[in-house]
């Protein structure tokens, strides 16, 4: 029987701090807790499953993955531009 590397404990820990990284880029804030109540309504979820997320619990389905790198590349763009006017 093959070993499936998608399912190792070291790539979801992997990948579940990559979402958590990618949330605070694309809010952010202070504190946790502003950044679940910043994110949360956005989201369409509870601040409770930001902040899961935010501790790296639980996984992110591919529909809130897509949508915080939006996010997050938007939040980029805005903010080189910002940063270069005078």
């Amino acid at each position: 029987m093959r070993k499936n590397p998608a399912n190792s404990d070291e790539h979801a820990r992997t990948s579940r701090k990559w979402f958590s990284n990618l949330l605070r880029r694309a809010f952010p804030a202070n504190s946790e807790a502003e950044l679940a109540e910043r994110a949360a309504p956005v989201l369409g979820v509870s601040t409770r499953q930001v902040r899961n997320w935010l501790r790296e619990d639980h996984d992110a389905s591919l529909r809130y993955v897509t949508a915080v790198m939006m996010i997050a590349g938007a939040e980029v763009v805005f903010s080189r531009m910002e940063s270069r006017q005078p």
